[in-house]
């Protein structure tokens, strides 16, 4: 039958035995349902409001996180500074002790202190050797191999961390977090620092990974109560034994909270549930702590020659020693509000106020936390609570550190990942109050699904901070990369002219092209009767580690303003050359070391400057020539080898100290020093 053109008609389906087949959610790679590209209801804690029907976001996989991450980390391991002399002389120079028997001990390692874990130092060791040794490289080759290792442990941890968020707490947040955490100056720094301060945060990221999903996915009961319990402990006896704090809202969560399980509030069933949590808590913390705490106590015991455990004798000293870490300097209460703002700019107010941005939420948009937008059942615990908990790691971290006299930049490692995560859910909440507010005045939730503010609004509070970080970054490695161009140009440019002097050829190999560098072997420099020395005065606390310069170059001392106890060079004359462990690890040298910061009255600190082949100094406008530490430079003993730009941050004004933008914008508030490699005037190559 036919009909006139316009006419609608329905057709009828023929009948089919085929079932219908139902497509499984994908899952992440922790085995829970992934949120993007499908229409489920997102199970976090956190839920849109206006876009609540339509798919998810896209969200970079685990995967795709992580390349990108390591693309950044990678650039961090290359560039980013040393700041902090504990990381060389602590942690860095007792590895190159480890492998090339030469270097600088402190009275940390010194064994009737044992302040500092060679479990933690030789945990490391693999990654700065193997692949080198491999190749066939050398120990600049094995620094930057470790950094390399760093930087690609923190991009799991930090993929890893993301993915949680994503899944547990709603992925607009874990895609701030991705950028938050790549793009920020402090973890830049903070991902490839050879610090156990460093290593705990690793190990918190990766116990928050287990700790944030709930008791009903699949990290459930023992399983993540074991996997968080472990990992916190790794951290804290591995690491940094401070750091456990950070996972108390763990405990009191497992402890007396459902936390995704549904338990009736009284009578036998809560008090069966109440001691299967604590039975498994106990059992977990036994565990990890046999697990971790043996195999440290045994290497740090073996190490040292007696019976000793570093992580205790740390909390020991610090928290019930008379002396104490404010030996070494105290800053005012505003120092880490200074310093977090420095590394994170606006992500730190934002980190500020994710818990009051929760209360207001809690008050004027209830329905915004809650995979069901309802009101926690009886027995069920509040997502208010749960997201509280989640928040608090920052909080307490902040405020136990806070009101210590003694604050460094590197005590802050272990939180940053918990401020990325506190600011990104305060831009979350905030982004609600304003779709909120849209619908009320305009009353038409379509108008807001349909509006791209909101997304302006998020992408401008993620992307400002992050580009002002990128300029951060940019500006420590212009302004203070100093100390290791001198070991590049000395190895690569002083080091060859001196061989060539000497008579020595470049190496030919057979892959090299005409206009490739040519290739010097270093090695007379390891049989030369009388060893070049280079000598540091007053910049011995930038001094970049052993492994930057080559083996056969003694590094010494001279005397300068600081009258505090110096590292001193391993004494190898009683030390065996053989395996591990050495005798001068055990050795005690009463008049060597001591606990409070005084100078040594043992002879042997320094060297006489007229010694010295080469000279690293600095010239700051700000700080003017004394008769202890008088002007190298212009001194007609030395000629300048090498000179390279040092900011004077005490003569440069404003916001210019701190952050560098492209088009040389604020140059005329800095003022720079010469970071200068000096050579002995008269003398021969």
């Amino acid at each position: 039958m036919s009909f006139r053109p316009g006419v609608e008609t329905i057709r009828f389906r023929r009948p089919t035995n085929k079932p219908v087949e139902k497509k499984e959610p994908e899952k992440d790679q922790f085995g829970s349902l992934a949120p993007q590209g499908w229409k489920r209801r997102h199970q976090g804690l956190l839920q849109d409001q206006v876009r609540r029907q339509q798919n998810g976001p896209i969200v970079p996989s685990f995967s795709v996180a992580l390349r990108l991450l390591l693309l950044i980390r990678t650039t961090a391991a290359m560039y980013a500074i040393i700041s902090d002399c504990d990381e060389v002389f602590n942690f860095y120079e007792p590895l190159h002790y480890f492998a090339h028997n030469s270097g600088f001990q402190t009275w940390e390692q010194s064994p009737q202190y044992a302040v500092r874990s060679w479990f933690y130092v030789l945990l490391h060791a693999p990654f700065a050797y193997f692949g080198p040794w491999l190749l066939g490289l050398g120990k600049r080759q094995q620094f930057f191999a470790l950094r390399l290792f760093l930087g690609a442990i923190s991009s799991a941890c930090e993929a890893a961390f993301f993915r949680t968020v994503v899944v547990t707490v709603n992925e607009h947040v874990g895609r701030y977090l991705l950028f938050a955490m790549a793009l920020s100056a402090g973890m830049f720094n903070a991902s490839v620092a050879f610090l156990p301060s460093s290593f705990a945060m690793h190990a918190n990221m990766l116990a928050a990974s287990f700790w944030f999903h709930p008791a009903t996915s699949t990290n459930t009961g023992v399983k993540r109560a074991f996997l968080a319990t472990i990992c916190v402990a790794v951290g804290a006896i591995v690491g940094w034994p401070f750091s456990a704090a950070l996972g108390v809202p763990f405990v009191i969560e497992y402890a007396l909270l459902p936390a995704g399980e549904i338990v009736p509030s009284v009578g036998d069933e809560k008090l069966a549930w109440s001691q299967k949590r604590l039975s498994t808590l106990v059992g977990a913390i036994v565990v990890a702590a046999i697990a971790v705490v043996v195999p440290t106590f045994a290497v740090d015991s073996w190490a040292y020659g007696r019976f000793t455990f570093p992580s205790l004798n740390i909390v020991l000293y610090n928290v019930f020693g008379e002396n104490g870490p404010d030996l070494y300097g105290t800053e005012p209460f505003s120092y880490y509000f200074k310093n977090l703002f420095l590394n994170f700019n606006f992500f730190l107010p934002l980190a500020l106020i994710a818990l009051p941005a929760l209360v207001v939420t809690y008050h004027f948009d209830f329905r915004r936390l809650g995979k069901t937008q309802m009101k926690p059942r009886n027995g069920e615990t509040s997502p208010y609570i749960l997201l509280a908990l989640r928040l608090a790691p920052f909080y307490l971290w902040l405020a136990i550190f806070v009101t210590q006299p003694h604050k460094e930049e590197r005590f802050m490692f272990p939180a940053y990942p918990f401020l990325c995560f506190n600011a990104c859910v305060s831009i979350f909440l905030i982004r609600g109050w304003f779709e909120t507010a849209f619908v009320a005045v305009t009353k038409s939730p379509y108008r807001a699904g349909q509006s791209e503010m909101f997304s302006w609004f998020t992408l401008l509070a993620v992307i400002v901070p992050s580009l002002l970080s990128l300029g951060r970054i940019m500006g420590q490695v212009k302004f203070y990369g100093a100390p290791t161009a001198i070991t590049n140009h000395f190895q690569y440019t002083t080091l060859p002219s001196v061989l060539e002097e000497l008579g020595y050829k470049p190496v030919s190999l057979p892959s090299q092209r005409p206009e490739d560098d040519p290739v010097w072997d270093l090695s007379p420099f390891e049989d030369m009767e009388d060893p070049l020395r280079v000598c540091y005065g007053a910049e011995w606390h930038r001094f970049p580690s052993s492994f930057l310069y080559p083996e056969g170059i003694d590094v010494q001392w001279i005397e300068g303003a600081f009258d505090g106890m110096m590292p001193r060079h391993w004494d190898n004359s009683s030390a065996s050359t053989g395996w591990w462990p050495r005798d001068e690890t055990r050795a005690i040298h009463l008049g060597r070391f001591n606990s409070e910061n005084k100078a040594s009255a043992e002879p042997g600190t320094y060297v006489p400057v007229d010694t010295c082949n080469y000279l690293v100094t600095l010239n700051l406008p700000s700080q003017p020539p004394t008769k202890a530490e008088p002007d190298y430079i212009s001194d007609p003993a030395w000629e300048v080898e090498f000179c390279t730009e040092f900011l004077d941050a005490a003569s440069s004004h404003g916001w210019a100290r701190w952050i560098w933008l492209p088009g040389g914008v604020g140059e005329k508030q800095r003022v720079y020093g010469q970071y200068c490699l000096l050579k002995r005037a008269g003398e021969t190559e």
